[in-house]
Formats: structure tokens, sequence, C-alpha cells
């Protein structure tokens, strides 16, 4: 086997290996419970968070910018290649540089070959980048996973470790109709209430918090501490994760793409649905082996969410974001610094259209001497009053 020579380099303890490919008769049986309840009330509940998240992101733009950023070739290609083929082929070279031990070598290049995750959407609203781009990219990168995750699975998982994965295709369809729905009815409600967007976004904000609070709870049912693995480990996990981040910033640059948009596709490139990795681990390995597979896409979650928030705050306070870097901390946060829309403009200038038609009305015209009259007298309507 070609994995014979990649065995045991970083293993912290031996335990017996997997076999992807086959589920055996106690990985098919679901445990009765996750972080202490039930796991149907868990995947509803992280589908609703996930809506809400979507959605919000959704409604801070509307038809026409949606539009316009899925007309945006550039910016969506640049996405789309730094997504489905930098970040795996930089997972890959992880698992190739510091010999990963099969288990966790296949659960890295699932985890990097996994379409990007809702919360990209949510990092773009607090850093301040494009949300049209990212709600476009996370439009189109979840229907182009369709064909991309199994392609990349089958190059790098069968090519460097001569096994198959058996994908829950269930599950991926119910998040790529959650995500499609969510930005459908995210993007009409932005068009057809305006006035709300801010609120939408707010919405989005408490959808992604919830999701990462049901996360936290749902991981500390499980007994294997993330502390007990090698210091090169972590280090291989963390690689391509932070690697993804800053070239498809360059690439994104390099291509003449505007700051705020780079800052989203980085975002888009380097944030992955690592709930579904973690569903693909408990489904393909048997439970002795699930607890330690999980961890590579729990370790890269919170990379991910580490390494952005610091990035997003560099790029605020070097002005590559909407938001000016002289406003406070928590309004950038909890602001609205999006452009304004085709839309937006044609309703502030018919506003401003409908205020001088009010202004040079007969009712206006015959107010006008009376007003001049006491101006001149020293007073005005009020005083008078």
């Amino acid at each position: 086997s070609n994995t014979a020579g990649r065995r045991g380099s970083l293993h912290a303890h031996k335990r017996p290996r997997a076999t992807p490919g086959r589920m055996s008769s106690a990985a098919a049986v679901d445990d009765e419970t996750v972080g202490g309840t039930s796991p149907v009330v868990f995947t509803v509940l992280s589908q609703f968070f996930l809506f809400m998240l979507i959605g919000g992101m959704a409604g801070t733009t509307d038809l026409s910018g949606f539009r316009a950023q899925l007309t945006n070739v550039r910016g969506i290609a640049t996405g789309l290649v730094c997504q489905f083929f930098l970040l795996p082929f930089l997972g890959f070279c992880a698992v190739f540089a510091f010999r990963l031990e099969p288990t966790f070598g296949i659960m890295l290049l699932l985890t990097t070959t996994s379409p990007g995750g809702g919360f990209s959407g949510w990092w773009c609203s607090l850093g301040n980048a494009d949300i049209a781009l990212s709600v476009a990219m996370t439009t189109v990168s979840t229907l182009v996973s369709i064909v991309m995750l199994p392609v990349n699975v089958i190059i790098y998982v069968q090519l460097v470790f001569g096994t198959s994965v058996v994908l829950d295709w269930t599950g991926i369809a119910v998040s790529i109709a959650v995500v499609i729905g969510a930005v459908l009815v995210g993007v009409t409600l932005g068009t057809y209430m305006p006035e709300r967007k801010t609120f939408f976004n707010h919405m989005g904000t408490v959808g992604g918090i919830a999701n990462i609070v049901l996360g936290l709870v749902a991981s500390s049912g499980g007994s294997t501490p993330l502390w007990g693995y090698p210091a090169l480990w972590y280090v291989a996990v963390g690689a391509p994760c932070v690697a993804g981040l800053f070239i498809s910033f360059g690439i994104a640059r390099a291509l003449r793409c505007s700051w705020p948009e780079a800052v989203s596709i980085c975002i888009e490139c380097c944030y992955q649905n690592t709930g579904l990795a973690i569903t693909v681990a408990l489904t393909i390995f048997p439970p002795q082996e699930a607890a330690r597979a999980t961890a590579v896409p729990i370790f890269y979650g919170g990379i991910e969410i580490l390494l952005i928030a610091m990035f997003t705050l560099f790029a605020w306070q070097m002005g590559w974001t909407y938001a000016p870097r002289t406003d406070s901390f928590l309004k950038c946060v909890t602001g609205n610094y999006q452009p304004l829309t085709a839309n937006d403009l044609r309703r502030r200038e018919s506003a401003a259209t409908a205020v001088m038609e009010r202004a040079h009305s007969p009712v206006a015209d015959e107010d006008a001497p009376e007003e001049a009259s006491l101006e001149v007298a020293g007073t005005s309507p009020k005083v008078s009053s």
C-alpha cells in the first residue's frame, strides 16, 4: 500500500486504522445524544440558524446589487479558483509534507475540499468587506461544490491514500437547499424592504453567534482532548488555512480586485464548512476513530475563526474595508457600511424629487408671503404661535 510509508509520523497514540469507504455496523448506529441533546434537535437548530445567517447577510443587499456581483466574473472566478483549487492543493501539500497518518490526512483533505461555510458572509459583514460579493460567491460555490467536492475527493484522497470515501449526499443536499433558499429570501427582503437592511444585518449576526454556540455545545460531548497531539500536528492542520488566506488575498489584488473584494475572496477561500467534514467523519469512520478524526475539522475551525478575526481587524485599520478606521470598533461591528446599490440611489432620487415637488406646490407658495413677513418683523411662525 502507498500509505505504509506515511504511518506513524504524527501519531499521538497507536490506534487501529480506520477503513474509510466501508461503514462498520458500529458506525452505522447514530449516537443517542450530541452534547446531551438529541442529534435531530441539533440538526434542525443548525439549519435554522444557518438560514438566519445567510438570509440576514443577503438582506443587506438587494436584487440590483446581487445581480451586479453575479456578473462580477473576475471576483467570483478568482474566489472559485482559490476555494476549489488552491485550498485543496494546500491541504494535499500539508498531508504530504508533514506525513499525516491516514485518519488525520483524509480528514484534512476532506476539510479543505469542503464548500465554504455560511459563516464567511457573517465575517464579511463584521469586517465590512464586500457582502454582495460574498453572498454571490456562497451561492455559486455551493452549486459548484456538487461537482468539485467529489472530484477533489477522488483526486486527493484516493491518489494519496488509495481508498474511497462515502459522502453524506443527503446532508449536503439539505445544506445546499437551505443556502439557496436563504439567499432568495434575503435578497427579496432587501429589495422590497430596504429600510430594514440594518435589521437584517443584525438578524444575520444573531444567527451566526447562535450557530457558534451550538457548535461549542455539540463538541463538548466529545471525550478526546484537542491538546494531546504533537506540535507538528497543529502546524499541519492549520497551515492550509493560514497559507490559503494570504495567497488568495495576493491573487485577488494581483487581478485588480478592489480592497473590499479581496478581503471577501480570501475569507471565502479559507473559511470551510467544517460541520460537513465532521458529519462525514462520523459516517465513514468507526466510533473509536471518529473521535480522533473530528479533531481535525474542530481545530481547523478554531484556527479559521482566530485568523479571520485578526485579519479583518488588520484590514479595517489598513483602510481595506468599507468602514472608516476613524469610527469606533463597536460602531464598525454593528453598523452597515455597504455601498449604495442602484436601487438605493433611485430611491434617494425619488425622495429628493418628492421633497422638491412639495416645496414648489401651490400650498407652499401661498404660505411663503406670511412666513416672509413674520421674518421681517423679527419673529418666526413658531414664536408667534
